[in-house]
């Protein structure tokens, strides 16, 4: 009597095609993140249900590859943003703005103005912009403002805090009553708020997206850690490839920090030459080339040797 043979796997049934796509849009959810989202969810059920005037707002921090923009983008899709046209306007519910580097108030209302669709972003005088930034928010009904890179507030060359700009973005909460939502750098953000208590007072204290520890003395991180790893595994359109294991998960810990978004960029662009390549699994060799092509000559990857690069990583 002949065994049937094995069923095929569900990923060889997929064109190169389909594979990337699920390689580009895998999002692993963990407690932190999706604590973060709820709290999203909080501050927009305010312009639903609520009639104060104390719009719940949040400072998001983290360090590069934390995760800030993948959270943003996340609930941003969960919450069909999508911008739609009216015979009155335009109606925008969540507005996404990034403040540009060295903000000034009028720099800064520009890129709101832009954004909300003004036609003319940088012209006038700055009152008339703000005046036109405020009647743009009531017209297009936004609901939550997401003010990305906040850390650009903060003058690099001079380490100086440009207060006026800090001044407008909390009236802009005053005057709007919409919650506004600011995502920046750990390390540079916080001093903004500590020169402005009201602005502060309004966001409250920062919630931090940090990595993924790992400390063999406290077997709960290496354990976390390692289910992280077996979670991105079981998302690849590949065979198993081993990331939860003790050896690989050390390697991807070292090589990233444990920070999210450096994994999955190096994750990405292993499975990317997997499939190229016709591999079923990323084995060593795919991701010391990732790694040499992602993170080797990064600000991650200073002082470090390629942990794919040796056979065994200790």
């Amino acid at each position: 009597m002949t065994q049937d043979p094995s069923p095929t796997p569900a990923w060889q049934t997929l064109s190169d095609a389909e594979r990337y796509a699920i390689i580009d849009h895998i999002l692993i959810m963990h407690k932190g993140f999706t604590a973060l989202l709820a709290e999203l969810d909080y501050c927009n059920r305010f312009t639903q249900s609520s009639s104060t005037h104390n719009p719940p707002c949040l400072a998001i921090l983290g360090e590069t590859g934390a995760g800030k923009t993948t959270l943003v983008q996340e609930w941003l899709a969960r919450n069909n943003n999508t911008r739609s046209e009216t015979p009155q306007g335009s109606i925008i519910p969540y507005l996404y703005v990034s403040v540009p580097a060295k903000a000034s108030i009028k720099g800064t209302a520009a890129a709101f103005l832009s954004t909300l669709g003004d036609p003319n972003p940088g012209r006038g005088t700055q009152w008339n912009m703000v005046t036109r930034l405020h009647m743009l928010l009531k017209s297009c009904q936004v609901r939550m403002i997401f003010v990305d890179e906040f850390q650009h507030i903060l003058d690099r060359d001079t380490l100086r805090v440009l207060n006026a700009v800090t001044d407008f973005l909390k009236d802009i909460i005053n005057q709007s009553n919409i919650p506004m939502i600011l995502i920046g750098q750990k390390g540079e953000a916080e001093p903004i708020l500590q020169t402005n208590p009201q602005l502060s007072r309004r966001v409250g204290t920062p919630r931090y997206m940090t990595p993924f520890p790992w400390d063999r003395s406290q077997s709960k991180t290496t354990a976390e850690f390692r289910t992280l790893m077996e979670s991105i595994d079981l998302e690849l359109p590949l065979d198993p490839s081993g990331l939860g294991s003790l050896d690989m998960a050390y390697r991807f810990h070292y090589a990233t920090n444990g920070y999210l978004g450096w994994i999955m960029h190096l994750v990405r662009h292993a499975a990317h030459l997997a499939i190229s390549q016709g591999c079923s699994t990323l084995n060593r060799i795919l991701l010391e080339h990732a790694y040499n092509a992602c993170i080797a000559g990064t600000v991650m990857g200073e002082k470090k040797m390629n942990p794919f690069s040796v056979k065994r990583f200790t």
